[in-house]
C-alpha cells in the first residue's frame, strides 16, 4: 500500500513546469497550491505577500472557510506566526499554537476560524524574504510534521520564483507603456486605450494640448532646462488625474488626455480646471528661473466626433491648433 505521508513527484514535476507556463501570477500561483493541497491536505492555507512600502504582509491568497474575512486583511511586519517567520526568514513548525507566544489570535478572532497547529515557512528572492506560506490545521487530525516543513518549503521556492518572475515581466511591460521623461503613459499606450475605448462603445473624450510660451523657455535657457520643466509638467499632471483619466506625454512637449465616460463639454470643462492650475504655477523654481507655461487644449468626443482614433486624435489637434491661433490673435491685439 502506497505510504499517504509519500510526496507525489509527478505534483512537483507539474509545479516546475508551471514557473514557464503563464507570467499571469494569479493563475501559476493557483495551480501551484492546488497541488500543495493533494500533498498536504490542509483545512487551511494563505500566501502573504510583503508590502514593499510598510512591510505589512497582505493576505494575498486564502484557501479555506475563511478566505472572505482574511483576503486583503493585513499584519504588522512582526505579527503573529507568519510575522515572525517573515521578519526571521526562518520556517516554523508549531503543533499547538495555544502554547507559543509567537501566536496571534487577531485573525481568527476576525474569521471566527480556530488555529491549532500551524506549518509556515519564508518566501525568498535572491536571500530576500518577500512573503510568507503558511499552512493552518490538517484533515483528519493529522499532526504535521519536518516533513511537511520540507514541502512546503520547495513549494515556497516554487511560488517565490513564479513571483519574481510575473514582477520582472510587470515591470518591463509598465516600462514599455510609460515615457521615461515625465512618468506620464506613452503615445502608444494612450492610442491602445482609444483604441479599447472604441470596442467597447462607451462615451468618453480624449483630449489634446501643448504648452505655450514652452519654446520661448527653451531659446532662453536651453533644452536641458526645457527637459526639466517638461519632466515637473508630467509631475504635475500626474497629480492632477482623477481615477480613471489617463494621461499621456505624445511627444516633444505635447500631451493627451483620455476621460472615460465624459461628453466633449465635460472634457472641455474638465480642461479649463487643468489649465487654471497649470497657470498659477512656476517651473523650475529650484533652478531659480519661476516660469511661467500656459497651454492649449483641444477636446474630441466619440462617437459625435469620430468612430476611429485616428478621426478622433484628428480632431482633438485641430481643435488644439485652433486655440493657439486664437490666443495668438487675442495676444496681438491688446
Amino acid at each position: 500500500m502506497e505510504n499517504p505521508r509519500r510526496p507525489d513527484f509527478r505534483i512537483f514535476l507539474r509545479a516546475a513546469g508551471l514557473l514557464n507556463s503563464s507570467l499571469d501570477l494569479d493563475v501559476v500561483l493557483r495551480e501551484l497550491l492546488d497541488g500543495l493541497d493533494r500533498l498536504l491536505q490542509p483545512t487551511h492555507w494563505s500566501l502573504l505577500l510583503r508590502d514593499l512600502d510598510t512591510g505589512e504582509l497582505i493576505f494575498t491568497l486564502v484557501r479555506g472557510d475563511a478566505q472572505p474575512q482574511l483576503l486583503q486583511r493585513r499584519l504588522a511586519p512582526d505579527e503573529g506566526i507568519a510575522g515572525w517567520v517573515a521578519t526571521h526568514d526562518e520556517s516554523l513548525l508549531i503543533t499547538d499554537v495555544a502554547t507559543d507566544p509567537r501566536f496571534s489570535a487577531r485573525m481568527d478572532t476576525l474569521s471566527g476560524f480556530r488555529t491549532r497547529a500551524v506549518v509556515a515557512v519564508p518566501l525568498r528572492v535572491r536571500e530576500r524574504c518577500i512573503g510568507v506560506l503558511e499552512l493552518v490545521n490538517s484533515l483528519h487530525e493529522r499532526v504535521f510534521d519536518e516533513s511537511d516543513v520540507e514541502i512546503l518549503q520547495s513549494y515556497a521556492d516554487f511560488a517565490a520564483i513564479a513571483i519574481h518572475n510575473a514582477r520582472t515581466h510587470e515591470a518591463i511591460v509598465e516600462l514599455s507603456n510609460s515615457d521615461p521623461l515625465t512618468g506620464l503613459r506613452n503615445s502608444q499606450y494612450f492610442i491602445h486605450c482609444v483604441e479599447q475605448a472604441i470596442a467597447s462603445q462607451t462615451t468618453f473624450a480624449i483630449v489634446f494640448f501643448d504648452m505655450d510660451r514652452f519654446k520661448h523657455l527653451v531659446d532662453t535657457h536651453g533644452h536641458v532646462r526645457g527637459s526639466a520643466a517638461l519632466a515637473e509638467v508630467g509631475r504635475w499632471l500626474h497629480a492632477e488625474l482623477a481615477a480613471g483619466e489617463i494621461g499621456c506625454r505624445f511627444g516633444g512637449d505635447e500631451f493627451a488626455l483620455l476621460f472615460a465616460g465624459a461628453t466633449r463639454a465635460e472634457a472641455e470643462a474638465r480642461c479649463h480646471t487643468l489649465e487654471r492650475g497649470l497657470t498659477a504655477r512656476t517651473f523650475l523654481d529650484d533652478a531659480g528661473i519661476h516660469a511661467r507655461l500656459g497651454a492649449s487644449f483641444g477636446a474630441a468626443a466619440f462617437p459625435l466626433d469620430g468612430r476611429t482614433a485616428v478621426e478622433l486624435l484628428h480632431v482633438a489637434d485641430e481643435r488644439m491648433y485652433a486655440s493657439k491661433r486664437d490666443r495668438k490673435l487675442a495676444r496681438s491685439s491688446d
